[in-house]
């Protein structure tokens, strides 16, 4: 069983885990400076644990809003550490058109150059399947 780290404030919450090659998020609301920090330092103690073998980022913001800019420079920060510590590939079930522009945006900063559009999945039942696939099938 994966540990789980979880943080909330009034305006927001996360949940991180990790399932065998996958590092899943639950991210909902508005995600403020201190939460996106604590997101940002319990996200690499998982990624950390995932080193040394290709594995994906698959985050639920099915009740995502945005992160303010602060916070959303932590989001950034995130990302690019994750790509250090071995991140293949990222997959997001959202909805927001606010927090896809801001998804887009991180990814586009961090040279990613595949479609957002393309790692948005209609639940996390189906994104699991495609990035597990996609894992399978990739030559790392």
């Amino acid at each position: 069983m994966s540990q789980v780290f979880s943080k909330s404030d009034k305006y927001g919450s996360f949940q991180l885990q990790t399932e065998g090659p996958l590092l899943l998020a639950k991210v909902s609301g508005v995600i403020g400076t201190g939460l996106s920090k604590n997101y940002l330092s319990q996200l690499l103690v998982l990624a950390k644990q995932l080193q040394g073998s290709p594995w994906i980022y698959i985050a639920d913001c099915t009740d995502y809003q945005a992160a303010i800019p602060d916070a959303a420079s932590n989001l950034q920060k995130a990302y690019e550490e994750c790509l250090k510590l071995g991140c293949v590939g990222d997959a997001y079930c959202i909805q927001s058109p606010v927090g896809i522009n801001q998804l887009a945006q991180v990814r586009r900063q961090s040279n990613i150059q595949s479609d957002i559009q393309d790692r948005i999945f209609a639940d996390m039942d189906k994104a699991k399947a495609a990035m597990l696939k996609f894992l399978q099938d990739a030559v790392f």
